[in-house]
């Protein structure tokens, strides 16, 4: 996997300009990154249906991901260490574990610094997206990936959901937590199967 571009579309003082310390500001950058993979390589093979991808001209399959870095503004004053976090579900968690932040922050509202940890310490944290399917929310960062194309026919096949449901009802979305779900190719599926099972480990019928 390549890493082709990086197209920075904001880039502004973190927590209003508070300076952390000796390693002083940090400023907040968020954009887009540019990936490319072949799709024949012997690495990408569990790569679902990325043979059928649309290509560029190089032969390579391209995809995006949404990233946010916060760094020092003076980076000789950081340690020179990076903080990957793994997004969850679209949300940036380092800084709720590592700085103390209260769960529950909206999206679209500038990350909070919490208690400064990371920032005294002088890390760069930085998130990119890995899920693709992540809802269209302002301030999410997620994954963006081609749409595989069969020649033939529409791509269809089976996909396995599990429903863990803490009421009745009668309405469910075949997505997690407003997730953006796979379409259904036909609602009235004869080789559609549902099982039903009490908890995880008892056998469904």
């Amino acid at each position: 996997m390549a890493l082709t571009s990086l197209e920075i579309k904001t880039r502004v003082p973190f927590a209003q300009e508070d300076h952390f310390g000796e390693v002083g500001p940090y400023e907040q950058i968020d954009g887009t990154a540019h990936f490319s993979v072949v799709p024949n390589h012997p690495g990408n093979a569990l790569i679902t249906d990325l043979e059928l991808a649309p290509r560029d001209s190089a032969g390579r399959v391209g995809f995006s991901s949404d990233f946010r870095i916060l760094r020092p503004v003076s980076p000789e004053r950081g340690n020179h260490r990076l903080l990957y976090d793994a997004v969850n579900r679209g949300n940036p968690q380092a800084l709720r574990f590592f700085n103390d932040v209260p769960p529950g922050a909206v999206p679209t509202a500038p990350p909070e610094p919490g208690n400064g940890f990371l920032m005294r310490q002088g890390f760069t944290v930085a998130w990119c997206g890995w899920q693709h399917d992540i809802p269209e929310v302002p301030g999410l960062i997620g994954l963006h990936t081609p749409t595989a194309v069969n020649p033939v026919s529409p791509i269809s096949g089976t996909i396995a959901f599990r429903f863990q449901l803490g009421a009745t009802t009668q309405v469910q979305s075949l997505a997690d937590r407003m997730h953006r779900p796979y379409p259904s190719s036909g609602l009235d599926d004869p080789d559609a199967v549902l099982t039903v099972q009490d908890n995880p480990d008892m056998p469904p019928q």
